[in-house]
C-alpha cells in the first residue's frame, strides 16, 4: 500500500474511536471513581489504561511489519483485515439488540469488588482490560496492519500511534480528569452514565462494532 501519514492517520482515528467507547472499561473508570478512593484509582486506571493499549498496538504493529516482510505483494494482509471486518460486523449484529422488557443486565463479577482496589490494583486492573479484551485486539491489528504496509518512517509511525493512544484513552480521560478536578460536582453525573452503560453496554458495543467492521471491511476491499 502506497499509504501516505494522512491516510494512516485517517485510518486510526474511527478505530481510537472504537476501542474508547468499549463500555467494560468505562463502567469500571466509572466505579473506581466513585470508590473511597476515587481520585488516586481513578489517575492510576487512566495510566494503566494508557499503558495497557500502548502495548497491544506495539505488538500489533511488530506483527504486522512481520507479517509484510513475509507476505509482501501476496493480498494477505488486506485479507486479514477483511476477514476481521467481517467478524465485527457478525459480532456486532449479535450484540445489537435491546434487552428484553424486565431483563437485569449483567456485568462481570469482579466489578462488585473495584469500589475497594487500591490505585495499585487500579492500575493493573486497566492493563488487564486493555491487553484481554478480544474486541479492542480486533480493532488494533487492521490499524497494525495498515501502519505495516504504509510508506511512513518510525516517527511518523510514533505519531501515528500517539494519536491512536489519545483518541483511544479520550473516553477515559475525560472523566477522571474532570473528577479529579471537581469530585463533588461529578458524582451525579458519574452515577448516571454508570446506570446507562450497565443498561445499555450490549446495544452500544453492537452498534459500534457494526459501524467499524463495515470501514474495516471497506478499506480491505478496495485494497485487493
Amino acid at each position: 500500500m502506497d499509504l501516505t501519514l494522512g491516510d494512516v492517520i485517517g485510518h486510526a482515528l474511527p478505530l481510537g474511536v472504537g476501542v474508547a467507547l468499549s463500555p467494560f472499561p468505562l463502567i469500571a473508570a466509572v466505579l473506581l471513581l466513585m470508590s473511597p478512593r476515587g481520585r488516586s484509582a481513578g489517575l492510576a486506571f487512566l495510566a494503566g489504561r494508557v499503558l495497557g493499549i500502548a502495548i497491544v498496538l506495539t505488538i500489533v504493529i511488530v506483527a504486522a511489519e512481520a507479517l509484510y516482510a513475509l507476505a509482501s505483494g501476496t493480498g494477505i494482509p488486506s485479507i486479514v483485515k477483511l476477514v476481521l471486518g467481517l467478524a465485527l460486523l457478525v459480532l456486532g449484529l449479535t450484540k445489537w439488540r435491546p434487552k428484553p422488557a424486565g431483563v437485569e443486565p449483567k456485568l462481570p463479577g469482579w466489578m462488585s469488588a473495584i469500589d475497594s482496589f487500591s490505585p495499585a490494583k487500579s492500575f493493573g486492573l486497566a492493563i488487564v482490560l486493555s491487553v484481554t479484551n478480544p474486541k479492542e485486539l480486533a480493532l488494533a491489528i487492521p490499524l497494525g496492519i495498515t501502519i505495516g504496509g504504509a510508506a511512513i518512517g518510525t516517527g511518523e509511525t510514533v505519531l501515528v500511534a500517539a494519536a491512536f493512544i489519545l483518541v483511544a484513552c479520550l473516553s477515559t480521560a475525560v472523566p477522571v480528569l474532570a473528577f479529579a478536578a471537581a469530585p463533588d460536582r461529578m458524582r451525579p453525573a458519574l452515577e448516571r452514565l454508570r446506570t446507562w452503560l450497565t443498561a445499555n453496554h450490549s446495544v452500544v458495543m453492537g452498534i459500534l462494532l457494526v459501524v467499524i467492521g463495515a470501514v474495516v471491511a471497506g478499506g480491505a476491499i478496495s485494497e485487493l
